[in-house]
């Protein structure tokens, strides 16, 4: 969901929540006589959030029926099959390049156009890079260029010999990439890509660039722009720690708050009442309103007085002069 204001950020949540319910529903993935997502919604006992409370920005206040759980899947990394282990240290002191666009992007349908400027760029450098591609070879794949249907990324991403983790910006990625600490040059394409982007860029430890911005020359600038910068590696370095400093890991956690709402009956004493408040009361829609008709009432008797002062003045000094 792209950034807007408050109002626009709600009308679109609210808009693809009734599009997947309509989507869910039409397939027939809902039994019947099940209620609606609103009518869920309002009944909802706990909410796993996948975020790191602590590396949110600004903080935000939370009640206690929402666990965050962000990172639940990362874990350290273990050694590569040695096949790649040795391709990873063969590359020196320069280290090597991972770029992926994830599992729901086939990189070979990636226009023609795109894939020559990614293999001139990645042909130019003096770093290795290791590809995600959805075959075991890729005609005119430079001599520096390794290319894999499966990789290990998050034992990738843990490798010493990585220098840059390009990403197409999906949640999950960005979120191994902060356990992991490493900088991110981001290719989003669709859904939440661009808006995760946006924040690793916000928060200065990665950068973004847009397919209608894709040249060789842009993609090496910017390749070089986040692999050279130390402020962009410690930031990420930073994050890291933070992430993983926590009093109990994401998996104790979801351990734990699901089998404290089992023992205590759907814990009904952590739901907000938010939840069975009408819209204009939780905006204080209400409040406002009469505020604005009491300042507004006010204001009418003001100049109603201050009228009838003004009027009577003016009657007693024309009397006078009569």
């Amino acid at each position: 969901m792209e950034h807007g204001t408050f109002f626009q950020r709600h009308c679109l949540l609210f808009q693809a929540i009734k599009r997947m319910e309509e989507g869910l529903r039409s397939s027939g993935l809902c039994p019947d006589g099940m209620p609606p997502f609103a009518e869920i919604q309002r009944n909802v006992s706990l909410v796993y959030m996948n975020s790191v409370r602590e590396l949110e920005t600004p903080v935000r206040p939370y009640v206690p029926a929402v666990v965050h759980l962000g990172g639940i899947h990362c874990r350290p990394a273990e050694p590569l099959p040695k096949d790649l282990d040795n391709w990873a240290e063969e590359s020196g002191e320069d280290g090597f390049i991972f770029f992926s666009l994830g599992t729901a992007i086939k990189s070979a349908d990636l226009p023609e156009s795109h894939r020559q400027v990614l293999i001139k760029t990645f042909g130019s450098l003096r770093q290795r890079v290791l590809w995600k591609w959805d075959d075991e070879s890729m005609p005119g794949m430079p001599p520096n260029v390794r290319v894999a249907k499966w990789l290990p990324q998050q034992d990738i991403l843990g490798h010493p010999k990585l220098r840059l983790f390009i990403t197409h910006g999906g949640l999950l990625s960005t979120l191994e990439s902060v356990y992991h600490g490493r900088p991110l040059l981001g290719i989003p394409i669709i859904a939440d890509q661009k808006t995760n982007m946006r924040e690793v860029e916000r928060q200065g430890w990665g950068k973004t660039l847009l397919w209608e911005d894709h040249s060789d020359g842009r993609l090496l600038e910017e390749i070089l722009s986040v692999m050279n910068n130390k402020t962009m590696h410690e930031i990420a370095r930073q994050r890291s720690s933070i992430m993983r400093d926590q009093p109990r890991t994401p998996k104790e956690m979801a351990l734990f708050w699901t089998e404290y709402v089992v023992r205590h009956r759907g814990a009904t004493h952590l739901w907000s009442p938010i939840a069975e408040m009408p819209w204009y009361k939780v905006y204080n829609l209400d409040v406002w309103l009469s505020m604005v008709t009491a300042f507004a009432l006010m204001t009418w008797l003001i100049f109603r007085t201050l009228g009838a002062v003004t009027w009577f003045l003016f009657r007693k000094v024309k009397a006078k002069q009569d």
